[in-house]
């Protein structure tokens, strides 16, 4: 069956072009958005005249014009930042924080709260997140009709539809609603996701030449958990988010993780794990409250040291994170790992036994070589990449806009 494609959707499909070529550079002239989009220039120069019409890019203005030497000088356009305003929301053990971010992708501010979340109520949840935003709101100075669109990142399991929280280790609340919360608040498009797929998301968008098609970002924390790309898309299941790293099953009936199942990936890997182990608990000890940095490193400095307990603790949370990658490996063939959050910072001391567990993985003897980065502070990324979904939507938005209101007149 052949497919009629309407002139509208043409349009709409160019200007969403120009647009994320303008987003992705920064600064672009209309010459070089011709060339990234292989757009003629007459339609470029068409297309960004209603975006400056429109208040979508910024005008050019006397410092962004650069002679070139020969024939007219190159006029560079910007997104412009108060075209829009999005929110990034990110909820964790403890801590709730929401960033207003501009529609050039600067942050303007940032406001956190810190609540007590294993025994928070699901009216709780609400009163919290609503209460950060509107301060976060109150602090950006903005007039409220900027805000378009809200991004929450949760740690925990979030349904493939980015409305509600299905379950998550940081309370004991299910199936909470937290796009309609937001939503009927605010009066404004909201979507919550996975903590780590906006970790993937955010690298994906610095850096999609390193992180395009397919890697995973590990996340160690205080928990464990994985974004993962695979084919320049992030992976979720059939009916929720997320891949559930740190909750495979590493030692049938092992040590005791925070979920409340025995011998995870997490229950040998998250902080706590490392702690209950080199401090010479048995696996079974409860799992503790989050470890302070100092904590931590207070642990590697033992392990440097010669600590047989603080050793025993990192090598096994690098042969738990290792033997995981491989069995995904053993699924979908290799793909680079970024290992992101505080565990990031002791890398180089579980990194000999996560190499010797990839090597486990069937086939070829080629997971050696496998690129490993680290980056150890999971926060900046967690936002650039609540910002960068929000922002991305609001693009679509903007490039439809014209159309709808030529319909409408």
């Amino acid at each position: 069956m052949v497919m009629m494609t309407k002139p509208d959707d043409v349009r709409n499909h160019n200007r969403g072009r120009v647009l994320a070529a303008v987003r992705r550079s920064g600064v672009a002239s209309r010459t070089e958005i011709s060339q990234t989009t292989g757009l003629s220039a007459a339609t470029v120069s068409a297309i960004t005249s209603d975006f400056l019409q429109e208040g979508v890019l910024l005008p050019p203005a006397e410092a962004s014009v650069t002679a070139t030497g020969r024939g007219r000088p190159k006029v560079s356009l910007v997104v412009n930042p108060d075209a829009a305003m999005v929110c990034a929301v990110y909820v964790q053990l403890n801590f709730i924080s929401a960033a207003m971010i501009d529609y050039s992708g600067a942050t303007i501010c940032d406001h956190t709260n810190r609540l007590a979340t294993r025994t928070i109520t699901a009216a709780e949840i609400k009163s919290e997140m609503i209460a950060c935003v509107e301060a976060a709101l109150r602090q950006s100075g903005r007039d409220s009709s900027k805000l378009r669109r809200i991004e929450v990142a949760f740690q925990g399991v979030t349904d493939v539809d980015g409305t509600r929280v299905l379950w998550t280790p940081i309370c004991e609340e299910r199936d909470i609603p937290i796009a309609a919360w937001l939503e009927d608040h605010f009066a404004v498009p909201t979507q919550v996701a996975n903590d780590c797929d906006m970790i993937a998301q955010a690298l994906n968008w610095r850096e999609p030449d390193k992180y395009g098609e397919n890697f995973a970002a590990v996340l160690l924390a205080h928990g464990v958990g994985m974004g993962l790309f695979l084919r320049n898309e992030i992976v979720n299941g059939t009916s929720s988010s997320g891949v559930e790293f740190g909750h495979m099953t590493y030692v049938p009936n092992g040590a005791l993780c925070r979920c409340g199942n025995f011998g995870c990936i997490e229950a040998y890997a998250g902080d706590y794990a490392i702690s209950r182990s080199a401090n010479g608990q048995v696996e079974t000890a409860p799992p503790s409250g989050p470890l302070d940095p100092p904590d931590l490193n207070a642990i590697a400095e033992a392990a440097r040291a010669g600590s047989s307990k603080a050793l025993a603790a990192i090598n096994a949370a690098g042969a738990a994170i290792g033997t995981g990658i491989a069995s995904l490996y053993a699924i979908v063939d290799a793909f680079p790992v970024v290992i992101v959050g505080r565990g990031a910072a002791i890398f180089d001391l579980m990194e000999q036994n996560v190499r010797a567990a990839l090597d486990t993985a069937p086939g070829e003897n080629r997971f050696k070589s496998v690129e490993i980065d680290c980056y150890p502070d999971e926060k900046p990324l967690v936002r650039e990449g609540c910002a960068i979904t929000a922002l991305l939507v609001q693009d679509g938005e903007m490039s439809n806009r014209r159309i709808q209101t030529e319909t409408e007149t």
